[in-house]
C-alpha cells in the first residue's frame, strides 16, 4: 500500500477517534471542570507514553534537533489549542463553535501554502469550502448573540490547529512521530494541571475527587490512550506524508464521526439537513484525500 494511502487512512482513524471524543468527555464533564478532565487526561497519556519508552521499543533523541520548533509546536497544540477552543466554546453556542472549527481545512490549506510552499489545486480549494457548508448544514442549533470574545479564541482555536500540522510537518524529518507526541503531552498534562490547581486554589483533594468514580476513568482511559495517544500518534505519522492542507481535510471527518455516535448511541435526532452536510463532508475530504495533486 502506498505511503500515501497509509497515511490517509491513519489521519482518517485519527479525527474519527476524535469524533467519540464528545461522548466521553460529556460523561466525564458531568464528574468535574474542562481543566481537570484535561489535566487527568493528559496525566494519564503522558503515564502511557512513558511506560511506551520503558519497553524499549520506543525512544527519544533530542539532542543536535531543532527543540525549538517542537516545543512552539507543543504550545500551540494541546496547549493554546484546548485553552482557545474550551473557553470559545463556552461564550458562543455549539453551532457557530463547529462552524468555525470547520474552517481548518481553509486555513490550513493557505498556511501550507504560505509557510511550505506547498502548492494548492483549485480542486482543493472548492473541496475546502465545501467541508465548510457540510460543517454548517451538519451542526444543529443556531449562532445566538455574537460575542467578539467567543469568535476570537475560536479563531485562536483554529489557528493553532493549522500551525500545529504547519509545525509538525516542517520538523517530520527531524522527530519522530512518536517525539513529537511526547513533548506534546509534556507541555500539556503540565499546563493543564497548573491552570487546573490554580482553578482549584491549589487543592489537590478537590482536584482528585473526580478520580474516586469509576466512570470517570472510564471516559479517561478512552480520552487518554485512544483520543490522545493513538490519536495524535496517528496523525503525527500522517503529517510525514501528506500536505498540512491535505491532512486538515480530514479533521472535518471528526464532525461526521461525531454526529453518527450521537445518532447511534445517543438517540439524537436526524434530518435530512444533518445527512446532507454528512455527504459534502465526506465527498471534500474524499476529493482533496484521494485525488492526484501536484507536490
Amino acid at each position: 500500500m502506498p505511503s500515501t494511502t497509509k497515511a490517509t487512512l491513519a489521519g482518517l482513524l485519527g479525527y474519527s477517534i476524535f469524533g467519540f471524543s464528545f461522548l466521553f468527555s460529556k460523561t466525564a464533564l458531568d464528574l468535574t471542570t474542562p481543566f481537570t478532565l484535561l489535566s487527568v487526561r493528559f496525566l494519564t497519556a503522558f503515564l502511557v507514553l512513558n511506560l511506551l519508552l520503558l519497553t524499549g521499543r520506543m525512544s527519544v533523541r533530542l539532542k543536535g534537533k531543532p527543540v525549538g520548533l517542537l516545543l512552539l509546536m507543543g504550545l500551540v497544540q494541546p496547549v493554546l489549542y484546548f485553552i482557545c477552543e474550551s473557553y470559545g466554546i463556552a461564550l458562543t453556542t455549539s453551532f457557530f463553535a463547529g462552524v468555525m472549527i470547520g474552517l481548518v481545512p481553509v486555513v490550513g490549506l493557505l498556511f501550507g501554502a504560505i509557510f511550505l510552499k506547498e502548492k494548492c489545486t483549485a480542486f482543493q480549494m472548492v473541496c475546502a469550502g465545501l467541508s465548510v457548508l457540510g460543517v454548517l448544514l451538519t451542526t444543529t442549533g443556531g449562532f445566538g448573540t455574537f460575542s467578539m470574545q467567543g469568535f476570537l479564541l475560536l479563531l485562536g482555536a483554529v489557528v493553532s490547529a493549522c500551525l500545529f500540522t504547519v509545525l509538525s510537518r516542517s520538523i517530520a524529518d527531524r522527530f519522530s512521530p512518536f517525539e513529537r507526541t511526547y513533548v506534546m503531552f509534556a507541555m500539556g498534562c503540565t499546563a493543564f494541571t497548573a491552570i487546573a490547581l490554580i482553578q482549584n486554589k491549589w487543592d489537590t483533594a478537590a482536584w482528585g475527587t473526580p478520580l474516586t468514580t469509576p466512570s470517570f476513568w472510564v471516559s479517561v482511559v478512552y480520552l487518554a490512550v485512544v483520543s490522545s495517544v493513538c490519536a495524535f500518534l496517528l496523525i503525527n505519522y500522517a503529517v510525514n506524508h501528506l500536505s498540512a492542507g491535505r491532512t486538515l481535510i480530514l479533521s472535518n471527518f471528526t464532525t461526521v464521526i461525531s454526529v453518527l455516535a450521537g445518532i447511534l448511541i445517543m438517540g439524537d435526532s436526524f434530518t435530512a439537513t444533518q445527512l446532507a452536510g454528512i455527504t459534502i463532508i465526506i465527498f471534500s475530504v474524499f476529493g482533496v484525500s484521494f485525488r492526484k495533486k501536484p507536490s
